[in-house]
């Protein structure tokens, strides 16, 4: 049942609109007008027969809040994943939007502050996509009817020039690289990723066969290190160049399956910040 009716008190005039959601919870609004009450209820009506109901009181918790408790949900994530989303929402998403109600956010406010990011196309499109997750549940959660931050124009990433090393400059890397040759060649040779090279163990080196299993990756997350499947969460074999069979299996005589392949020079695990140095 929906109904509006006539209130005074002390001397003021409000109607206030009354319906049922579909739960059987009773709620009211307030308004000046007659006319504002029963344009309101009319709107209530149309979204229960309709299946689009969204309690108008659900969506007043603020876009930083629920930022919080989405980032909270992300537990399925990859650590280093997580972490970037977590950074995306304390730096471009909060300064922003944090104090907004999350029934606030209108879709022209969401496209202003997209063309306003000072940052490259890749990253603008990113922090939009963070930002567009983080509503997407709050939509499913019946907070919002739907997401302001659909349809929004995102700017163009024009693909960048990739470049290929030559046989020898992968050589002279390798060489500058001093006792960290092999994994130079490993990574140039095999496609490895950097953390799936670090975490190679000696376990997955099929020297006889030629080949090395992918089957774990270790990312160094705020300085520590995660350690967890490749990054298409699939295993996969990759041939190994006979001439690094010699390198390979010097480097790994003498020690155990569970070993590490690649290490520093005190055994401890390569990390990819050294390198970048």
């Amino acid at each position: 049942m929906a109904s509006v009716e006539k209130r005074v008190r002390s001397s003021r005039t409000a109607w206030v609109a009354r319906w049922r959601d579909p739960s059987g919870r009773t709620l009211t609004r307030s308004f000046v007008k007659r006319s504002e009450a029963d344009d309101y209820l009319d709107g209530i009506r149309h979204s229960l027969r309709s299946g689009a109901y969204v309690d108008p009181y659900a969506g007043r918790i603020t876009v930083g809040e629920w930022s919080q408790r989405w980032l909270a949900a992300q537990g399925h994530l990859k650590t280093s994943t997580r972490a970037r989303y977590e950074g995306i929402v304390n730096r471009q998403v909060a300064p922003r939007w944090e104090r907004v109600p999350l029934t606030a956010v209108r879709h022209a406010d969401v496209a202003g502050w997209v063309a306003e990011l000072a940052l490259a196309p890749a990253t603008v499109r990113y922090v939009h996509r963070v930002f567009s997750l983080l509503l997407d549940l709050a939509v499913r959660d019946g907070r919002l009817a739907s997401n302001p931050a659909n349809g929004v124009r995102l700017p163009r990433v024009e693909p960048a020039e990739k470049r290929f090393l030559t046989h020898q400059q992968v050589r002279d890397l390798a060489d500058a690289a001093g006792p960290h040759a092999t994994a130079i060649l490993t990574l140039a040779y095999c496609g490895l990723r950097w953390g799936e090279l670090a975490a190679l163990r000696v376990s997955r080196l099929d020297l006889m066969r030629r080949r090395l299993t992918v089957a774990e990756a270790v990312t160094e997350v705020r300085g520590h290190l995660t350690w967890g499947t490749p990054k298409s969460h699939q295993y996969r074999s990759v041939p190994v160049p006979r001439f690094l069979l010699d390198d390979l299996a010097a480097l790994v005589a003498g020690r155990a399956p569970e070993d590490l392949v690649f290490v520093t020079s005190s055994g401890a695990v390569l990390r990819n910040l050294n390198f970048r140095r």
